[in-house]
């Protein structure tokens, strides 16, 4: 029985990748680094609070 939830979650990641090219559990992080790289490009934001918001992310 968990060999077949196993398959059957694998079976859609891998449909989830190839139907548009990213993982859905991953984008949010990935939309949200976007943003705070966005901000400490236009100024809105010191290197050292970007650097603290960033490790803040990747955990």
């Amino acid at each position: 029985m968990i060999g077949i939830l196993i398959f059957l979650l694998g079976l859609y990641l891998v449909w989830d990748y190839k139907t548009d090219g990213s993982h859905k559990f991953f984008r949010r992080n990935d939309k949200a680094l976007d943003i705070l790289k966005e901000r400490y490009a236009r100024g809105e934001i010191s290197e050292d609070e970007f650097l603290m918001k960033k490790n803040i992310l990747a955990e």
